[in-house]
């Protein structure tokens, strides 16, 4: 995994439980799962542009977020 960045929760399905964050250093947008986050239940309330921090790490679709922290609720 690399260094912690921040983005914003670009949307995320409740439903699906995943989503996608796009990151604040302008790289590529990262898959977001329900499990991905260090409390899960920060996924349950979470809204499109929390800001949020987390690490990534490459999957075999993309970059994937980990360890996911709710920084600010909008």
């Amino acid at each position: 995994m690399s260094d912690r960045v921040t983005g914003n929760i670009k949307w995320f399905d409740h439903q699906k439980r995943y989503g996608f964050i796009r990151r604040d250093d302008g790289k590529p947008d990262v898959f977001v799962h329900m499990n991905d986050f260090r409390d899960r239940m920060d996924a349950y309330w979470l809204r499109r542009g929390d800001t949020v921090e987390f690490g990534v790490d490459k999957a075999d679709k993309g970059p994937r977020a980990q360890e996911v922290v709710v920084v600010h609720s909008s």
